[in-house]
């Protein structure tokens, strides 16, 4: 039913924007065919306040800009009225939007004078736009940016829920794209060099370069909260299956054991989760939905809570934590690819037993706390843009 429903909104959508006044594509007066023009395919407009893939892709886009590139979002079912459609447009990217002008962005793409570069962000903007995109720009330089290895993530959800057929479809689907599709692009970008090691074993190493999350501070030391006056715990996240699962350990298997020694602690649970998880009731969880400005409660909160136990790529919402001096308690799966070390950057533990006696050794250990946030910065360290600055080197000398 919620296909048909999509479809028909669609369908809908595309009758209003017969009738809307301006039928341009935002931006589009803006483009320099004398500056190189790179395209971004993403599977739907980029949502950089909803999660931490969008924003990375928020920061190439303005690093491209900031070297006069032109640069043109193109993303399915993307209508003018889409706040991100403004959003991006501010930052001078030129954005594609359902028009009466051209049929899809295929189309539009088509009229645009030049093209040196395609970007496919994800694999399901992969799968669904190269073979296509390739025929029209055959001599365009392409990358794919893997964000996080799907099929890595899925075959760690099923050693966790091996019954789950859906789970198994996937993994052998992203399979197929990640390590078949994508030996047809020019550059493959993985997000760590632990991801970059299993690409390896499937891409021609030549072809492949690490660009990881781009993070440095949000704030300054003098903004922050003393760790006398904070308190509660805090998650981030979007509807990702990781991140539902991880809440759901959080609150059936970790936080019972913390609540026995002290059940005052709430969590903060900041993102759409909520829809997810109706069963989680009890009012120490406070799920807080969109938070337009999270500042106020990165330096409040005690520490940042990451119980992940399966997922791929290098995770934001550590990174995001780390913007904020705010120290972290997560898995080896969360702190994949981060480079960090046990109890100078974060604290790691994998058994629920040890994560809860983390979350209450870090609550009341004032030393522990003030040397994992002293260390902020230095773990943010691997994730400035000097990657992408290789990045670009390397495309301006194709």
């Amino acid at each position: 039913m919620g296909i048909f429903k999509s479809i028909k909104r669609y369908y809908t959508r595309k009758e209003e924007i017969k009738n809307q006044l301006d039928q341009s594509i935002p931006n589009y007066n803006t483009y320099n065919p004398l500056n190189k023009t790179i395209v971004f395919f993403n599977i739907h407009m980029p949502a950089p306040e909803h999660d931490s893939g969008s924003n990375r892709l928020k920061e190439i886009i303005l690093f491209f800009k900031s070297k006069d590139y032109n640069c043109i979002i193109c993303s399915k079912n993307t209508f003018r009225d889409n706040g991100y459609v403004t959003y991006f447009s501010k930052l001078g990217a030129i954005v594609f939007v359902e028009n009466n002008q051209y049929s899809n962005y295929f189309d539009f793409i088509e009229s645009i004078p030049k093209v040196d570069f395609v970007w496919y962000y994800g694999a399901k903007a992969l799968g669904r736009n190269v073979k296509k995109v390739s025929k029209i720009f055959p001599l365009a330089t392409s990358l794919y940016d893997m964000v996080d290895i799907h099929f890595l993530r899925y075959k760690r959800a099923i050693k966790i829920n091996p019954s789950r057929i859906s789970l198994t479809k996937n993994y052998l689907k992203f399979f197929w794209i990640e390590t078949r599709l994508a030996k047809k692009v020019d550059l493959v970008l993985t997000i760590s060099n632990v991801e970059n090691e299993i690409m390896a074993k499937y891409i021609d190493e030549r072809k492949l370069m690490i660009l990881s999350n781009i993070h440095y501070l949000k704030v300054s030391k003098d903004e922050l909260l003393p760790f006398e006056d904070r308190e509660d715990l805090l998650f981030i996240g979007s509807q990702h299956e990781p991140n539902v699962d991880a809440v759901n350990y959080l609150y059936h298997e970790i936080m019972p054991l913390v609540w026995k020694t002290n059940n005052t602690i709430k969590v903060n649970v900041i993102g759409n989760l909520n829809e997810k998880l109706k069963n989680i009731t009890d009012s120490r969880f406070i799920f807080r939905g969109h938070v337009c400005d999270i500042k106020p409660l990165f330096i409040t909160n005690k520490m940042m809570v990451a119980p992940l136990r399966y997922g791929a790529g290098v995770k934001g919402k550590i990174g995001q934590a780390f913007e904020y001096y705010l120290p972290v308690v997560t898995t080896s799966i969360g702190a994949e690819g981060m480079k960090l070390v046990q109890e100078r950057n974060a604290l790691i533990y994998d058994a629920k037993e040890e994560f809860a006696s983390a979350i209450l050794n870090l609550y009341g250990n004032k030393s522990l706390w003030l040397e994992l946030q002293q260390n902020s910065a230095e773990s943010l360290e691997p994730f400035s843009n000097h990657a992408l600055e290789a990045l670009f080197l390397k495309l301006e000398s194709l």
